[in-house]
């Protein structure tokens, strides 16, 4: 999975994406036509927006759902056409992308995405010529910039090594986790003063999309200024995206480039278990207010405590040695260091999560059984905001659950055209293989192919590395680290040297983190004329991972030799199961579906009406509402907009290119500065 253009005020976002299985179930495509269903079909009789029913007495997921592979499931073959839904294995899900970032997620106006009037109007200034005008509204960027980067070191260092040098005064000690959303909302109004005195006509095109984010955001955090989030969502202790675990990636992968950061790494070091006990205390008060954690949620806080605990190969000096080596530390030097991170850390942040961590066992009472937003007072409210936030898109949620399961059906019925057309495509998808599993060798070879297929960009140097053994887990597969603003040329990207892919996965995964996913999109942006730092303050996940996903599925038609059936293949198992639980997540957090409804549903789809596999998508998506939509929905808008230029005459490598000049932005910004007609029109 992938990390670009990630917002570091925001917890780190573990892309809980489903395991990849293979679900080539030729019974119900074939033979009792499921992928001929219509949405109303599938849509259980309390999914509308007005018919909201309390989930009652929900069941806690059971903990050893199985987790296939493609191996593991039946794949029938020409003379065995017929598996039935009780041959698949459950999918469970995994975390192939985390990207580092603050401790505490806190949406703010600045990466919370919307709508942009037609024309905006504004009230002119005065300046001597156009070129003047442009040069003032740069200026304006650069300082609406800085009032959007706050002063907190640790959440600055992963932006800029020299926040000095934008004016910026930095503080070591870590605010208390508390967010007021109005006041969120008049803070960047007040930051963005002054953006009507330009005149919109007089501005270069890549200020046009930057005046266009900047109105976005405006009026999407206008709309959703009256939004507590905090009292429908107890995000710090989230499955996937954390408080805790958002420190302890923020220390593993701070970025050291110059010798003065290693003594910045020591004061962040002792901010974070200063930080510690007040972060506590929010968590008991959201708790306390009727936020209260599901078990997976608690054990999941506890787990990521038991990490920073660890006194004997602990991740974070594990980390530090590996991070150090990189930046060219001699062996000595880093020697040295590692015993005084590792007495910091004995005296200092240990003792302090060892505390923290008896304190949140005395949140056990809380645990209730999980359930979605929309059970919750104010909790469709916030589920429209947080979807439209990660998004980037202004479709209403019934129009996004409308818009999944159309997908769906066409990923069923292009399958089913797919096999009645070439039925040895499955025998030649069985038989794929790629020659290495090296990830060196990998991505060398996706940079040759990139340069050969997409829009040119410098010779990009990168490190990649494999992760520190204390740092391998299940959940992560790889990752790119975005650079910081005044360092476009620290492009990392990690990679799990134990993860259990095929080498055609690891060749698609690398895609979507490196060539021509993530670190090609942030290089070719970050160096196009007009690039503003302004877009280091705006996030917008939905256009990132779109672009990253479209890479990946691109990967396969390179790994095939262009055998587009086989490619098809490779793909279909991760969107597919990725788009059906993301429709799961809309109905468990909008419609507010039980184990009840999620049965109904998922006995429409190609799982069938496994009940062990309901309470596992409800506990899921519960613990992290919205996770999968980038990599479902927003991949499909994304792919709709390439489709609608190639259609009015570009190549697809001019498609493609024209995609990435605009850079990220909403849905609607993109569709706007690519020509195309709005989203919701």
């Amino acid at each position: 999975m992938a990390e670009s253009g990630k917002d570091l005020k925001q917890a780190m976002k573990k892309r809980n994406i489903l395991k990849r299985w293979m679900c080539l179930l030729l019974v119900v495509l074939m033979v009792t036509g499921c992928a001929g269903n219509t949405n109303e079909e599938r849509k259980p009789k309390n999914a509308t927006s007005n018919e909201v029913t309390p989930v009652k007495d929900t069941p806690t997921p059971a903990s050893d759902t199985p987790t296939p592979t493609a191996a593991d499931t039946p794949t029938p073959v020409p003379d065995t056409p017929t598996p039935t839904v009780a041959d698949t294995p459950t999918p469970e899900p995994a975390t192939p992308t985390p990207e580092p970032a603050t401790p505490t997620p806190e949406p703010t106006a600045t990466n919370t995405p919307t709508p942009k009037p037609d024309k905006p109007t504004p009230t002119p200034a005065s300046f001597s010529s156009v070129e003047e005008e442009r040069e003032a509204f740069d200026a304006f960027l650069e300082e609406v910039f800085v009032s959007l980067m706050g002063t907190n070191h640790l959440t600055l260092h992963f932006r800029l090594e020299h926040p000095e040098a934008y004016g910026i005064d930095v503080t070591y000690e870590m605010e208390e986790p508390e967010y007021n959303n109005e006041q969120a909302y008049l803070d960047f109004k007040d930051a963005c003063q002054g953006l009507e005195s330009f005149h919109y006509e007089n501005l270069t095109d890549a200020q046009k999309v930057n005046y266009d984010r900047l109105v976005y955001e405006l009026d999407f955090s206008e709309r959703y200024r009256s939004i507590d989030f905090t009292c429908v969502n107890n995000y710090l202790m989230a499955s996937g995206n954390n408080a805790v675990d958002g420190v302890l990636s923020a220390l593993c992968e701070y970025p050291f480039v110059e010798d003065k950061d290693y003594e910045d790494y020591l004061k962040d070091i002792e901010a974070v278990a200063n930080y510690l006990d007040p972060l506590f205390k929010e968590m008991k008060h959201l708790c306390e207010t009727g936020a209260c954690p599901s078990q997976d949620m608690y054990d999941t806080t506890l787990d990521n405590l038991n990490n920073l605990c660890k006194k004997d190969n602990n991740v974070i000096l594990a980390a530090f040695r590996a991070n150090a080596a990189d930046a060219g530390m001699d062996e000595a030097t880093i020697e040295k260091r590692v015993a005084e991170v590792n007495q910091l850390l004995q005296e200092k942040l240990i003792p302090a999560a060892e505390a923290m961590r008896e304190n949140v066992k005395t949140l056990k009472s809380y645990i209730e059984d999980p359930k979605g937003l929309a059970a919750r007072e104010g909790g469709k409210e916030y589920y429209s905001y947080l979807v439209q936030a990660t998004t980037g898109s202004n479709l209403s949620v019934d129009d996004m659950y409308d818009y999944l399961n159309r997908k769906i059906d066409e990923l069923l019925n292009t399958y089913r055209t797919i096999y009645l057309k070439d039925m040895n495509c499955l025998k030649r998808y069985n038989e794929l293989e790629y020659d290495t599993h090296d990830f060196v060798a990998i991505l060398d070879r996706l940079k040759v192919l990139t340069a050969e297929n997409f829009p040119a960009i410098r010779d990009t140097k990168y490190t990649v590395s494999a992760l520190a053994d204390e740092l391998c887990v299940d959940s992560i597969l790889a990752y790119f680290l975005v650079p910081q603003v005044d360092n476009p040329d620290r492009k990392i990207i990690r990679v799990n040297p134990h993860n259990k892919e095929s080498n055609v996965e690891m060749f698609s995964t690398l895609a979507h983190e490196g060539y021509p996913g993530h670190l090609y999109q942030d290089e070719f942006f970050r160096h196009l004329d007009g690039y503003n730092i302004i877009n280091a303050a705006l996030s917008y996940t939905g256009y990132d991972e779109g672009w990253a996903t479209m890479m990946g599925k691109e990967a396969y038609n390179w790994v095939t030799d262009g055998d587009t059936a086989v490619a098809f293949l490779c793909d279909f198992d991760s969107i597919y199961s990725n788009s059906v639980v993301a429709v799961c997540d809309i109905g468990v957090n909008y419609y507010n579906w039980g184990t009840k409804e999620l049965l109904e549903y998922l006995g429409s789809t190609l799982y069938g009406d496994n009940e062990a596999f309901a309470e596992y998508i409800l506990e899921f998506v519960a613990s992290d509402p919205g996770m999968l939509l980038p990599y479902s929905f927003s991949h499909f808008q994304c792919v709709d907009i390439i489709d609608e230029l190639v259609a009015k005459g570009m190549t697809r490598v001019e498609a493609y290119e024209a995609f990435l000049t605009v850079g990220p932005a909403s849905i609607g910004v993109l569709r706007k500065h690519l020509g195309l007609p709005d989203e919701t029109k």
